[in-house]
């Protein structure tokens, strides 16, 4: 029998990260993926059925985390993690350690490099003066390493993780979100075809999740109006009435036959929105 040197079998094998643990792989990239500063008081702890447990140093950080969901999500799916939820939980951060205390051996840690003791600054020009040259020395370095600026707003971002930073997708999200709430409302029956020429960037995702979003709350809305017998109705509760049955049908409300007002809101609300009801 053969045997094979093990420096030969070894090579070209990364020993660096767990073979089939993708956790260790996120974890190991987690400061490409959110930023260092966000990094450096989260940590992602376990990833089990679709769902990303992050622990955070305080209750602050996982506001910003929750604020910060929906572009996390889509930059985990860009570097191939497919997590359906996250959750969040308040806990030690690796490498971030207590007074007195020494770390562990084999802990990662997610805080930048301390830097050397150095003498302080003269006056305020000087300190001015050596915080930009540091600026410039990281964005050199990020540089040397792939990593590209946000064509947004110039803020570096890690290789492959988009041409936008975080901060600037889930900005840009947000904008789009609102714009075709807009739209919705003033053309409910508005298809994804016609959104998308109006809304620049906007996927059939986004357009279906915003339709959701509006079918829930002026379905609310339609529920308290039936709740509320022999209360007047205001202008705008009669146009978001008319609002939600256009876009759940898909019709021009000019469109809807009575009957399928009056199946859609009840004879009782029928006649408080289309009838002699004085408006406030």
């Amino acid at each position: 029998m053969k045997f094979t040197p093990l420096g030969e079998a070894l090579r070209g094998i990364d020993l660096g990260t767990p073979i089939g643990d993708p956790l260790a792989v996120l974890q190991t990239h987690w400061g490409e993926i959110v930023g260092i500063a966000l990094a450096g008081h989260t940590y992602p702890r376990a990833f089990v059925g679709g769902e990303l447990t992050i622990v955070a140093s305080s209750n602050g950080w996982i506001a910003n985390l929750a604020w910060l969901e929906e572009a996390i999500l889509k930059q985990l799916g860009v570097h191939g993690y497919e997590v359906e939820r996250l959750i969040y939980r308040v806990g030690r951060i690796p490498g971030r350690k207590a007074r007195g205390e020494r770390s562990h051996a084999g802990e990662q840690s997610a805080q930048p490099m301390p830097r050397e003791p150095r003498t302080p600054s003269k006056d305020a020009k000087e300190a001015l003066a050596r915080l930009r040259a540091e600026i410039e020395a990281d964005r050199r370095a990020k540089a040397a390493l792939g990593w590209n600026l946000c064509s947004r707003c110039g803020a570096p971002i890690a290789p492959h993780a988009g041409t936008t930073c975080v901060l600037c997708t889930l900005a840009a999200s947000e904008q789009r979100t609102r714009t075709l709430a807009r739209l919705l409302f003033d053309e409910p029956w508005m298809s994804f075809e016609r959104a998308h020429v109006a809304v620049t960037g906007l996927t059939r995702e986004d357009f279906s999740g915003v339709r959701r979003e509006l079918l829930r709350r002026w379905g609310d809305i339609v529920n308290r109006l039936t709740r509320g017998r022999g209360a007047p109705i205001a202008d705008r509760e009669r146009a978001v009435a008319l609002a939600f049955v256009a876009l759940k049908t898909g019709r021009v409300p000019a469109e809807l036959a009575p009957a399928t007002l009056r199946n859609e809101f009840g004879d009782e609300l029928y006649a408080r929105l289309f009838g002699t009801e004085t408006t406030r």
